[in-house]
């Protein structure tokens, strides 16, 4: 057990070097050997644990899985309010600073695996459950008579993710215009609105 728990460590501390390559260098640019100097460690280590670049990317993909997906699962589990869940989804949805490198990186391996079908049913994926995620709690709030949507829950989720990536990709890139408080209050007028619940605000 000890030593699963060791490789595990080694390798979310790989991930998180890549992270920083990746938002250096690019991830066309980014090399095993640049990895392992980020991390401390000799090249032949990386190998160790990952074959290839293109398996460290997929691996930088599943980490944002985990921390704009299962996270959210797991956080909006424990409570009760459809509101309240709805607040929790926005509240993490929005890169944090120590989340936007993370989203930093994730946005430019999108960019930069663009027309590989691998990557592309990876963030088809992250993108459909997060929305079917989103989904499933507004028409929880709608059943329990909290929202009165004006268009399909289907389509706020939608649009609720759109919102999100597009602040997202603000905050992560230094955009001044709004920080994380105004996109958050921006995001949850927006599912207000399409909800005709102002309690969302509160």
């Amino acid at each position: 057990m000890p030593r699963q728990r060791d490789q595990a460590a080694r390798r979310k501390h790989l991930l998180e070097a890549a992270v920083q390559v990746i938002n250096d260098r690019g991830p066309s640019r980014m090399q095993m050997k640049d990895i392992a100097d980020v991390a401390g460690m000799a090249t032949g280590s990386v190998y160790y644990y990952y074959d290839n670049i293109d398996e460290i990317l997929r691996h930088v993909h599943a980490m944002a899985f985990d921390r704009y997906y299962t996270a959210r699962v797991e956080a909006v589990a424990g409570l009760t309010d459809p509101r309240d869940k709805i607040r929790t989804m926005v509240d993490m949805g929005l890169p944090r600073p120590e989340d936007q490198a993370l989203s930093l990186a994730l946005y430019q391996v999108i960019v930069a695996k663009a027309r590989d079908p691998q990557h592309a049913e990876m963030i088809t994926g992250l993108c459909g459950e997060q929305r079917r995620l989103y989904q499933d709690l507004l028409d929880e709030g709608t059943e329990a008579g909290h929202f009165r949507p004006i268009i399909a829950t289907r389509h706020i989720a939608e649009n609720l993710i759109s919102l999100e990536d597009g602040y997202g990709l603000g905050l992560a890139t230094g955009n001044h215009d709004y920080d994380y408080s105004q996109a958050r209050h921006l995001v949850l007028e927006a599912a207000a609105h399409w909800t005709q619940c102002p309690g969302l605000l509160g």
